[in-house]
């Protein structure tokens, strides 16, 4: 399989986000960045990041499996390859959508023990 440079960024549900970003901060050290509509938070980690999130998405995954992750994303070289790799494996993978300059995989939580996965490149 191709692959995977790293892992970039982790979504984490919430439906408060004042309080999960204390959470953060109080029980883990982290130093959470608040963004300026009050909706995201995110705290770097090495070379990747949490991202709480009280936003739109976030009720919608909130409504169908409570607060948690609800998006793994990680980095590729190759997207393509990557598909074309899991396709080899017996797994479907979604079309391949360009979005702010990355073209991003979707596979589908059945083929990822429930994860919502999400695998990109920058050669959009």
């Amino acid at each position: 399989m191709a692959i995977l440079k790293r892992l970039d960024h982790l979504d984490v549900a919430t439906a408060d986000l004042a309080d999960a970003a204390a959470v953060y901060e109080k029980n883990f050290g982290f130093k959470v960045t608040r963004s300026a509509d009050g909706k995201t938070a995110s705290m770097k980690i090495g070379d990747s990041e949490i991202r709480l999130a009280a936003d739109d998405a976030a009720a919608r995954a909130i409504a169908g499996a409570g607060e948690g992750m609800f998006g793994l994303w990680l980095e590729a070289d190759d997207v393509e390859k990557v598909a074309a790799a899991l396709g080899r494996s017996g797994i479907e993978p979604a079309p391949i959508r360009k979005e702010q300059g990355r073209r991003i995989l979707a596979v589908d939580p059945k083929s990822a023990n429930q994860v919502p996965l999400f695998i990109f490149d920058r050669k959009a």
